[in-house]
């Protein structure tokens, strides 16, 4: 494709990173653009986990000057905002440097507070500045691409909008608008504020899209407009070679689960962890290993506490695929309460496609209300348990662990459909063209 083809994307929100589902899906949709023809605003600290290799031309948003507003500013790094000129991979930190002890308690108070006494939108509003609107003209954008999650992102591209007069290309990737506002005494007044300003910017968007075709479904009902489904794609050279395409096992049935442990999956790896650990009391020899960003909190520490769990650092995306085919099992877990739910019913994990292509049978817990355990059945490429229940988690495991045949089938039937549906290159082009407003 010549580089003439590219429109230049003005990417408003979270940084490229190897960590995120949305930096992941963000990093490799736009792998191999033309980095000339690439800006990115990041309304997430830069200095934290970001990758560089992709484009060369950042600003660091923030309030006032500054990345955090008052009084998060008292007790979180000092960081100036502005365009981004001398940056490597050196000048990245983890984010748990910041996350954990006195400043993650800090924080979690004086965010409670904001929370709940409904000041957290009003004083959590960026703006734009001069420099902004000089970064901004000198790069002359053709298109602005957001993964809006929030009321103040949705406000601030709006505003952008409004200052560059700029097509908008929006992608969602969870059910966020009915979740995102959590109680607080103006808890009705900003749950409509946020539902106004999202139909607005809609409004304003030429291109729309999801996660997945499940989401893209519901958001044409509920907002009378096309949301095309883009999911996390894969090169399909570069896992192939890796790719599971045997499946004994060895003395220890070995099993994987890499992300985030929180919001929407918490509990059902707790669930799946016990599990486990009572497969393990019995006599069993079951290992469940976790790579995770949130190592140190606390529901990893209680999960850690289980028989045959081991909760580790988080691995870099690159060596995913070699690490995925070394286990006999990985796992997809989603939460069954209903705020769960409704947050991610419509969501597909950034690392489905991941698994998928590994060779290593997938086995999915999620109710069946959501749409990874719908499309799961529907393409057969995962064992699903869709009941919050121990003895058929249990038993689930068990049969996975005891049929060679079942998890060879299970396998080669999802490295089949991640060939047809997932790979990089086609879904990258159309993006492209989509971006290009020649859908």
């Amino acid at each position: 494709m010549n580089s003439k083809e590219f429109p230049k994307v003005l990417i408003i929100g979270g940084p490229f990173n190897k960590i995120t589902g949305g930096g992941i899906t963000l990093s490799n949709l736009f792998h191999d653009w033309p980095k000339e023809k690439l800006a990115l605003a990041s309304t997430s600290n830069l200095r934290i986990n970001a990758d560089f290799s992709i484009c060369d031309n950042y600003f660091q948003l923030g309030y006032n000057g500054k990345l955090h507003p008052f009084p998060i500013n008292i007790i979180l790094p000092k960081i100036e905002c502005g365009s981004i000129k001398d940056f490597t991979a050196s000048t990245t930190t983890d984010q748990n440097q910041f996350s954990g002890g006195k400043y993650k308690r800090i924080y979690q108070i004086i965010f409670k507070i904001l929370t709940l006494s409904g000041l957290y939108n009003f004083l959590y509003n960026v703006k734009i500045t001069d420099e902004f609107m000089s970064w901004i003209s000198n790069f002359d954008p053709d298109i602005i691409y957001s993964q809006v999650g929030s009321l103040e992102s949705i406000k601030f591209v709006n505003n952008v909008q409004d200052f560059t007069k700029k097509p908008v290309a929006l992608h969602i990737m969870d059910d966020w608008p009915v979740a995102i506002n959590q109680p607080s005494i103006l808890y009705y007044y900003w749950k409509r504020k946020t539902d106004i300003e999202f139909r607005d910017l809609i409004s304003k968007s030429q291109v729309l899209m999801s996660i997945c075709r499940g989401m893209s479904d519901e958001y044409q009902k509920r907002y009378n407009r096309i949301f095309l489904p883009f999911h996390n794609p894969i090169t399909i050279n570069k896992w192939l070679p890796y790719s599971k395409t045997t499946w004994e096992i060895n003395e220890k049935f070995k099993i994987l689960y890499t992300g985030r442990i929180g919001v929407a999956n918490g509990k059902s790896i707790l669930s799946i962890a016990k599990a486990i650990n009572k497969l393990n009391m019995k006599g069993s020899n079951f290992i469940l290993d976790i790579y995770t960003p949130d190592y140190q909190s606390k529901q990893a520490k209680r999960i850690n506490s289980l028989t045959g769990i081991n909760i580790n650092k988080t691995v870099e995306n690159r060596l995913m695929p070699e690490l995925l085919p070394c286990y006999d099992l990985l796992i997809l877990p989603l939460d069954f309460d209903k705020r769960s739910i409704q947050f991610a019913r419509f969501s597909m994990p950034t690392k489905a496609s991941e698994y998928m292509i590994s060779g290593t049978p997938v086995l999915v817990f999620a109710d069946s209300q959501t749409f990874l355990a719908k499309h799961a059945i529907d393409g057969k490429w995962a064992y699903v348990v869709s009941e919050n229940n121990e003895n058929a988690l249990t038993d689930s495991i068990s049969l996975l662990s005891s049929d060679i045949d079942l998890r060879g089938r299970i396998a080669k039937k999802a490295i089949s459909f991640a060939i047809k549906n997932e790979d990089s290159y086609l879904i990258k082009e159309y993006f492209r063209k989509c971006l290009s407003l020649n859908n």
